[in-house]
């Protein structure tokens, strides 16, 4: 009966440790509006979506940094100015078919 306590405690301990963890990465996420419910899976998804989406616009700002040459010069840059990554490749919502 001791034993069992304790793993019922032990395991409520950790499913509020995970459910703490989904809270605090939800509130990192980005969405529309920002006090949507999401599941854990829907939460994990867009956390994914948003990283790449993060990784690809600083691979984008260092590849137009590198163009630019050592001395950071603004003059005859290849390509158009300020572009982004595709905006498809992050949105708050959940892709078709996902």
């Amino acid at each position: 009966m001791v034993r069992r306590v304790f793993t019922n405690s032990r395991e409520r301990w950790r499913q509020q440790t995970v459910n703490g963890a989904f809270s605090e990465l939800r509130r990192l996420i980005p969405t529309h509006p920002p006090d949507r419910k999401l599941s854990k899976n829907e939460i994990l998804r867009l956390a994914l979506r948003y990283i790449n989406f993060l990784d690809q616009l600083l691979t984008h700002q260092d590849l137009k940094g590198a163009s630019r040459g050592r001395a950071g010069s603004l003059e005859q840059e290849d390509g158009p100015q300020g572009e982004l990554p595709d905006q498809d490749t992050w949105s708050p919502g959940p892709k078709p078919g996902c």
